[in-house]
């Protein structure tokens, strides 16, 4: 195996020494076995990990934690419905050379390629694969690519498979992260990229044939516990275990959600009972003995009017039964 060759063992730490401009924001990710499995497949195929799961199960922090935890630099591509292919791999002012011809700034002749590459702006695509030409790999995170164009991920298709790219209004610059090499011999210099989908259209057969797949399940209630635990850096306290288990209450108090609470709604959750227990606030006692739908600071768990107003019905009958 290359001395470059790194392995994910999704347990938050860092563990190898740092590329250039490494991320370096540790990340409290606690990933399972099968997802570790699944990321190290990727990053011997350096085939693109397309992840699928419910909002907040995840899926986008899963690339912060693994470029924190092999030392790679970060790319974060999050995607528009108007977001092109080429956006990830560079953008050319032509506007802003045109003006500057028109001022006098610049000659408008072909001896001039040297200076047209200001006019280049390179996407997180194309850091990346730069970076893979100089031996240096990378996390590339392109975030919920379902909301993008139906022809965007077909349109990325060559970009991911080749792996090199040629800016069009300066052909002088060349980008090669294989460097006419197979994948295999390059692997461990190339980049690892992650792909998150929420699911919000079908994405395309040939698309979907080069990528490996994911469906990230949201975190049983032990995992939730190894979670808090990451995140908070201490003993799972009283609070702690009673938050879970009312936060789990709650997941299940309506039988329809419109967006059901997620992870990270529930660790902001957790830190605000952690503040006001500090304060002497709260305790966990109350808390327990607390239904579900008066449970404090909901606005951290309920993010939408519908969802609100299926509690607030639930807890008018409440009040009702109770006289």
């Amino acid at each position: 195996m290359d001395k470059l060759a790194r392995i994910y063992k999704g347990e938050g730490k860092r563990r190898y020494k740092q590329f250039t401009d490494a991320w370096m924001h540790e990340e409290p990710y606690i990933a399972s076995k099968s997802l570790t499995d699944a990321v190290n497949t990727a990053l011997y195929l350096r085939r693109p990990l397309l992840l699928e799961g419910d909002p907040g199960c995840g899926k986008t922090r899963l690339a912060y934690a693994v470029a924190y935890e092999l030392g790679y630099p970060l790319h974060t591509c999050y995607i528009r419905s108007s977001s092109r292919a080429q956006d990830l791999l560079y953008d050319y002012d032509a506007l802003g050379r045109l003006y500057d011809i028109q001022e006098g700034k610049v000659a408008n002749n072909q001896n001039q390629a040297a200076s047209r590459d200001k006019y280049v702006t390179f996407g997180e695509l194309g850091k990346a694969i730069k970076q893979s030409q100089n031996d240096i790999p990378s996390v590339v995170l392109i975030d919920e690519i379902d909301k993008a164009d139906i022809d965007f991920p077909n349109d990325l298709l060559l970009e991911l498979d080749r792996l090199q790219f040629q800016v069009k209004e300066v052909p002088e610059m060349k980008y090669d992260a294989l460097k006419g090499k197979t994948r295999q011999e390059r692997r461990d210099c190339l980049p690892l990229i992650i792909i998150t989908s929420n699911r919000e259209k079908e994405l395309p057969q040939p698309f979907l044939r080069r990528c490996l797949f994911y469906y990230l399940e949201f975190p049983n209630q032990e995992r939730l516990k190894q979670i808090l635990r990451s995140h908070f850096r201490n003993q799972i306290t009283p609070i702690f275990e009673v938050a879970l288990k009312k936060f789990w209450e709650l997941r299940y108090e309506l039988k329809s959600w419109r967006k059901i609470p997620g992870t990270s709604e529930f660790l902001d959750w957790v830190a605000i009972l952690e503040q006001k227990q500090q304060a002497n606030q709260l305790n966990a006692e109350k808390l327990a003995s607390t239904n579900v739908v008066y449970l404090p600071h909901l606005e951290t768990l309920v993010k939408t009017q519908s969802d609100r107003n299926a509690l607030n019905s639930r807890r008018k009958n409440l009040d009702n039964k109770n006289g």
